[in-house]
């Protein structure tokens, strides 16, 4: 029997509906997903110290470990995360969830590179079921003469 890939609980399945946040909710998940992110990338051994210089080099403009200290903080209300340093952030982390956050809160899905891929063929296969569905449907209403005419038609083109 086959595993089940283990699937990351951080990760939010492509059927979730969309979290729509605004206003102040939004500015705290924001900051709640900056800290996340900076947690998690504590966890596979990288301070804020490092990250900041990663993200520094990165993005090409100076980031210091009190700047993502004060991006995290709910009492630095006039401090809020640059939307230019996402995708330092998620490169320095490697966590995308403040990605996710912000599709989401816009009405949409963020989805990796490699996902897209699937997602055009669940689509592709979609729409083969559904004018399969509709090529049954017109079958159903011709008359049977006009339906036996058209299969030999089919056999003698070679597209049945």
């Amino acid at each position: 029997m086959a595993r089940r890939p283990h699937s990351d609980p951080r990760q939010p399945s492509f059927f979730d509906q969309p979290l729509r946040l605004t206003g102040a909710d939004l500015a705290m998940a924001i900051r709640e997903a900056v800290a996340d992110s900076l947690a998690s990338a504590k966890d596979t051994g990288k301070d804020r110290f490092a990250v900041a210089v990663e993200m520094s080099r990165l993005a090409a403009r100076d980031v210091t470990k009190n700047m993502l200290d004060r991006y995290c903080a709910p009492s630095a209300d006039e401090w809020r995360f640059p939307l230019e340093l996402l995708p330092a952030l998620v490169t320095a982390t490697g966590d995308t969830r403040l990605v996710t956050l912000m599709a989401e809160a816009c009405g949409f899905k963020a989805l990796p590179g490699e996902a897209q891929a699937v997602a055009e063929l669940v689509t592709l296969e979609l729409q083969q079921r559904a004018i399969s569905q509709r090529i049954a449907a017109a079958k159903k209403s011709l008359p049977a003469e006009a339906l036996a005419w058209a299969e030999r038609e089919a056999d003698v083109r070679g597209q049945s």
